[in-house]
């Protein structure tokens, strides 16, 4: 399948599922038995190596089966050391996800300039591959509160993160996170999620990630800053097992449909943001800052 039919196609999709007020990324997670950071993330089955960005929203979006794990033809072929381990009806079945990889080559002017190596390919569920061995996990017990609180903390707001008020937000003025008291919240996972969803915020200061549509204030720069949060935050509860089940801002859905439906690479940008914030907030601050 081509870049171009696997955007229409995924962009068609979470159009519907948001025009139905079920946005993708609100889903539960499957617990299939893992508890390793990362491990109730869609990820790939032989290398067990986590799926972001868009990969991560489509093997969300299109996974109706049990387990997170994912297997191209060949990992299939060598772990099952068969020929055609996958079933005949299944073969048609597979998911399309995207290879991407930042290339860099020199330009007449001697300068070095980075352009996308982008390609499609297909993955197998692990419940569409009978043939696989067992998978091995090593269970490790989280607690939310905790995984939550040490990446704010390790955000290291000049600011700090003050608790009390009706509201949560970012205040980018004072690089500080405001968070509500226990009991405004409906339960744990929307305290937590919520803060997951602000520290997302937060790595968009100008020293850490800069992105740039936290600079221009307009309504479309906003929707989208709320997307790359939301979406950010739903991969760092997910990372440590724990659901999301609701938006935190109803309000932006209409700019967000009318942008998918004008621009089909507008997911698949959002998502790349979010990846880069959700990999930020849970430590791994060496991700590219999104002017670089």
């Amino acid at each position: 399948m081509k870049i171009q039919q696997v955007r229409e196609t995924v962009t068609n999709q979470v159009i519907a599922s948001l025009e139905e007020g079920n946005p993708p990324w609100t889903k539960p997670w499957n617990n299939d038995g893992s508890s390793t950071p990362m491990a109730l993330m869609p990820r790939n089955g032989k290398t067990k190596r986590a799926y972001s960005g868009i990969n991560w929203l489509i093997l969300n979006l299109f996974n109706p089966y049990d387990t997170d794990e994912w297997f191209t033809k060949n990992q299939a072929i060598e772990l099952t050391k068969l020929d055609k381990p996958i079933p005949y009806e299944e073969m048609r079945n597979g998911t399309n996800i995207i290879f991407y990889k930042d290339m860099f080559k020199e330009n007449d002017k001697g300068e070095t300039e980075k352009y996308p190596l982008m390609r499609s390919y297909t993955v197998w569920n692990r419940d569409q591959i009978p043939t696989l061995p067992p998978s091995k996990v090593e269970k490790i017990d989280f607690n939310a509160k905790t995984e939550i609180e040490k990446m704010l903390s390790n955000l290291d707001l000049k600011g700090g993160v003050h608790v009390g008020g009706d509201k949560a937000f970012y205040m980018p003025s004072r690089d500080a996170v405001c968070i509500p008291n226990d009991d405004a919240f409906e339960n744990e996972f929307e305290r937590e999620s919520t803060k997951a969803h602000e520290g997302c915020h937060a790595t968009g200061a100008k020293h850490r990630l800069n992105r740039k549509c936290r600079l221009e204030r307009s309504k479309e720069n906003y929707a989208y800053e709320e997307l790359i949060a939301e979406l950010g935050a739903a991969m760092v509860c997910g990372s440590i097992g724990m659901p999301l089940e609701k938006l935190q801002h109803q309000s932006y859905i209409e700019t967000w449909l009318e942008r998918l439906k004008s621009d089909t690479k507008y997911i698949f940008k959002a998502s790349a943001e979010a990846a880069k914030a959700a990999q930020y907030l849970m430590g791994e601050t060496n991700v590219r800052a999104t002017n670089q």
